[in-house]
């Protein structure tokens, strides 16, 4: 009994295979489809150059710096980001870093907010969304929930989300960790339930800097050190 009660059943069908198909090969198309609540706006052809840059870097590899006036949508295409990476398992740890703790963790919770009520993620990417929906808010339940008899391995805290583990999934075991840019943010790793070990292969830097930081001068190049030595890192 105890363990029916724990197990989320079967998973439901993708609703839509060829719109993810076309979602997984384009991180426009991905943002388009899953997120017409946030991109509702025609995009700008400025929108157009950071939508491919996000895309290649994530498909390849790569550096790049972005600049864009605030109110744009450099946040929200920074959370996509994140999910198009996991979801269609071209990434298996994603790191995202803010300008403090504070604004890290709030970008997780907009991104596990998605997770959580974005129906048309849960239409067609059952197999990353259904268990997290299965715990119906009750994140002590990611513990014991089971998928055919194993356990899903989900973690669900401030700073972390791992994907459940599904054999056959993209996305399966999935992690993005957040952090604040002056926080720990070098020797990142995770360790899956299998017992490998995996480190951050995409990090997203947005809004490094606060207010009160870029009126200082030194605090100016602390950050460019930090950001230095993550470049050197990756």
């Amino acid at each position: 009994l105890s363990e029916s009660g724990r197990a989320i059943g079967e998973l439901p069908p993708i609703k839509e295979p060829a719109r993810k198909a076309e979602a997984e090969a384009s991180f426009r198309t991905f943002c388009e489809s899953y997120f017409p609540h946030v991109f509702h706006l025609a995009w700008s052809d400025d929108h157009l150059k950071v939508i491919a840059k996000i895309e290649a870097a994530i498909l390849h590899g790569g550096l790049f710096a972005l600049a864009m006036p605030r109110g744009s949508g450099k946040s929200s295409l920074c959370e996509a980001a994140c999910q198009w990476a996991m979801l269609t398992g071209r990434r298996r740890f994603v790191c995202l870093i803010g300008a403090s703790e504070r604004a890290a963790r709030e970008t997780l919770e907009a991104l596990k907010t998605e997770l959580e009520t974005n129906d048309l993620l849960l239409e067609d990417f059952p197999e990353a969304v259904y268990p997290i929906r299965s715990l119906e808010g009750i994140t002590q339940r990611s513990n014991g929930q089971l998928y055919t008899g194993e356990r899903t391995h989900i973690d669900w805290t401030e700073t972390q989300v791992v994907l459940p583990a599904i054999p056959g999934s993209r996305a399966s075991a999935a992690v993005i960790r957040v952090a604040g840019i002056t926080g720990r943010v070098r020797g990142m790793k995770f360790t899956r339930a299998d017992g490998g070990t995996v480190r951050p292969d995409v990090v997203l830097v947005d809004d490094p800097q606060t207010d009160q930081s870029a009126r200082s001068i030194l605090q100016c190049e602390k950050r460019e050190k930090i950001l230095a030595v993550l470049i050197h890192v990756r």
